[in-house]
């Protein structure tokens, strides 16, 4: 071959080792972005993928997903941020642990309420907030810094009551849906997605709407009028599919991020495929049911043909999806498809359910526990992930968390770490690639421990996952029947099992490790600032410190401000902490049809005896609530403690404010004028009907707002809480 003596072949080794790497370089940075796809499963067991069972015997039956983890990898010791949805959810989408989000369980943003009678409780569930503020951090927020189109499908639960506002769209997501058939009649606002309108396939949660009259009636069938008619693969229609496909075939020219978050497996456990229920009937050796009530009431293990249809069908899902991922051309990386390109992740919101009304649903075995409970049935999840960069058919046994999704799909989408403070996930893109063993944060620590944080009811517990041990403390002694202290080896030190059945407590045999992890686990607790179960002074029970609860002497408000008067005295606790609850919307302004009335917290001051706070403008209704120095909770009064007018006047404040700043713009507003002049007329009048205080606050706000882009007055944040267009 005639080679020019300045080619290629007549440099240095080490000048032509460069020359391939730069080249080399060149083409991995000029290559597409990568896409996500994850696929929040709702409830789904640990133990539910053939691919986790780990005693081989299950009878349901996973395909696309034993292809998936084969493709790429699975991670065996994942973990959900909380045992119920709600708090998972809204901790995955933030990157924070639910004692930072202040979400803990899935119906917040009510007043607590002291339980009095016969069987009154020892312990009271602790107020927490109903949806995560909208000023936080969120993975949709982020990637569209890198260009990313994003969007949200199916079960949402973080923002308001009842699929209320805020909507994901609110928390940064480019689509998602907003309200159930609202006014302009379409679910997701993109004819594209959601239609064409047909008002018989416009079920917005798909299959898992309960089947009515009962689950042995009105399977699918292959008449077009049926709102699930069967595909030519004997498969019913499911709309949240439906959705998540058109968007996918719509945007995947794009880089993309699909939340892609499935109703199934929860409640209500049923299948409108009923070949799929024959099929596990048999396959079970169970006779095809004949009473749509409960089923093997009182079993254990995977014996409800019922679920295994659920679990097929969550299945079958996932596999529609991967496979127009496997059969679409990618048109930012032509000769490819989008599935060369596309990180994928399946994970689940917590464990799985175990039972309802005795009726036997899964079973996580050999994990103790399930849905509800921070034990390891209730909080360890199947995670698997494949990509372009995912070694395949490997398994991960480094502990993470779904919160650690956050900063890995920034690193994955190629931008630097996030400046977000509150961050504590870490990236463990390193950890899917497997070249790390640990999860580190971003400072390059290494992550010693994974913490839960859940303070309701008869499951009142926090605990803390480190290297091999898990240790617990019952939040709630007497309702929560758990040991005062738990702690579980649950790994030897070669990997294999130890205890994952936690049923070894050696919390009383290994006093010094259980005294640390005790103290790692209660000072990040303590250190979240996080409200405790409350202890209720009303308890049938007899607890100490129950007769030294301070009583209410006084109450009263002046102007926006409202108070209280406690007792004091050296037989009488002192109130160590104390906040004020406000809500915007209490009645008559819930006017629809599912209750959205929420309550929100401020801090409250202790002067003494005297606890005082401001009311925000607006409010409806307050209380102060308060905890003594034993722990029990102390209330204002009911959650009527101070309705209307404290809030009207700092209402009339405001718009007295906006007018001396319209004033001052040269400008002015007659209705504003006009609505601010009522406001007053009812405050004056010292008692007014409750319609009267509704219309005064009611106009007096719209009527602020409505000056957006003209005043900041109008962007306050409390007259914001809702969306305008709301009886709020």
């Amino acid at each position: 071959m005639n080679r020019n003596k300045y080619s290629f072949y007549s440099m240095p080794i080490s000048i032509a080792l460069l020359v391939i790497l730069l080249i080399v370089t060149g083409i991995a940075s000029s290559a597409p972005k990568p896409n996500i796809v994850h696929i929040l499963t709702d409830d789904f067991g640990w133990q539910d993928p053939v691919c986790f069972d780990l005693d081989g015997d299950t009878p349901f039956e996973t395909p696309n997903l034993d292809k998936l983890a084969k493709n790429g990898r699975k991670f065996m010791q994942a973990y959900s941020p909380s045992p119920v949805c709600s708090p998972s959810r809204a901790a995955y989408i933030s990157g924070q642990y639910p004692a930072h989000t202040g979400i803990y369980h899935v119906v917040g943003g009510k007043l607590p309420s002291s339980g009095k009678g016969k069987r009154a409780p020892s312990y009271i569930n602790p107020f927490y907030r109903y949806r995560l503020p909208l000023s936080e951090g969120t993975i949709p927020k982020e990637l569209k810094k890198a260009g990313y189109t994003t969007a949200h499908v199916g079960k949402w639960h973080v923002g308001g009551r009842g699929n209320g506002y805020p909507f994901p769209g609110n928390y940064g997501f480019g689509i998602s849906y907003t309200e159930d058939l609202d006014k302009r009649g379409i679910y997701y606002p993109d004819p594209d997605i959601w239609g064409p309108r047909n008002q018989i396939r416009d079920q917005h949660n798909g299959l898992a709407k309960k089947m009515s009259p009962d689950r042995l009636s009105a399977f699918a069938t292959n008449d077009p009028k049926d709102p699930y008619q069967l595909d030519e693969d004997g498969r019913p229609f499911d709309k949240t599919l439906d959705v998540a496909l058109k968007w996918l075939k719509k945007h995947h020219d794009q880089p993309f991020f699909l939340n892609y978050c499935t109703y199934y497996v929860h409640y209500p456990i049923q299948t409108r495929n009923r070949k799929l229920l024959e099929y596990y009937c048999k396959k079970m050796g169970q006779e095809f049911p004949t009473d749509p009530g409960l089923y093997n009431v009182g079993l254990e293990g995977k014996v409800n043909p019922y679920y295994a249809a659920m679990v097929d069908t969550l299945d079958w899902m996932i596999g529609k999806v991967v496979a127009y991922l496997e059969e679409t051309d990618d048109p930012r990386n032509p000769g490819h498809k989008l599935l060369d390109n596309t990180y994928i992740i399946v994970s689940s919101d917590n464990g799985g359910l175990r039972e309802r009304l005795q009726e036997p649903i899964t079973d996580n075995s050999p994990l103790l526990g399930g849905k509800h409970y921070i034990s390891e049935g209730g909080v360890r999840v199947p995670f698997i992930v494949s990509g372009p960069t995912i070694p395949k058919g490997t398994v991960c046994q480094t502990p993470i968390s779904l919160i650690d999704l956050y900063p890995t799909f920034v690193d994955m989408v190629g931008l630097p770490p996030s400046k977000n403070p509150k961050l504590d996930g870490c990236n463990i893109l390193p950890l899917m690639e497997g070249k790390e063993s640990v999860a580190r944060f971003a400072d390059g620590r290494q992550r010693e421990g994974i913490y839960f944080y859940y303070p309701m009811g008869q499951y009142a517990s926090s605990a803390m996952r480190k290297g091999n041990w898990k240790i617990y403390r019952n939040l709630a002694p007497g309702v929560n029947q758990s040991p005062l202290v738990g702690l579980y080896r649950l790994y030897n030190e070669d990997g294999t099992f130890a205890d994952i059945g936690e049923k070894n407590n050696l919390a009383e045999t290994m006093p010094q490790l259980r005294d640390q992890l005790l103290a790692e686990l209660d000072g990040f607790i303590d250190s979240a600032g996080v409200t405790y179960p409350y202890k209720n002074p009303y308890a049938s029970k007899p607890m100490p410190g129950q007769d030294k609860v301070p009583a209410v002497l006084e109450r009263g408000e002046d102007g926006a401000k409202i108070w209280v008067t406690i007792e004091t005295g050296p037989d009488k606790s002192s109130i160590v902490n104390a906040k004020l609850l406000y809500t915007v919307n209490g009645r008559p302004f819930e006017n629809t049809r599912v209750s959205r009335e929420m309550w929100f917290e401020l801090p409250a001051k202790i002067n003494g005896n005297r606890i005082e706070a401001t009311v925000p403008p607006g409010t409806s209704h307050a209380a102060l609530c308060m905890v003594d120095s034993e722990g029990y909770l102390v209330m204002s009064g009911d959650q009527h403690s101070y309705e209307y007018r404290p809030g009207l006047y700092a209402l009339i404040q405001l718009g007295r404010e906006v007018v001396a700043e319209m004033k001052g713009l040269g400008k002015s507003d007659p209705t504003l004028k006009q609505k601010l002049a009522l406001a007053e007329k009812v405050y004056a009048a010292g008692k007014a009907s409750e319609k009267e205080y509704h219309v005064a606050i009611r106009d007096l706000r719209h009527s602020i707002r409505n000056l957006k882009g003209t005043i900041p007055q109008a962007d306050n944040y409390y007259l914001n809480l809702f969306r305008p267009g709301d009886a709020f």
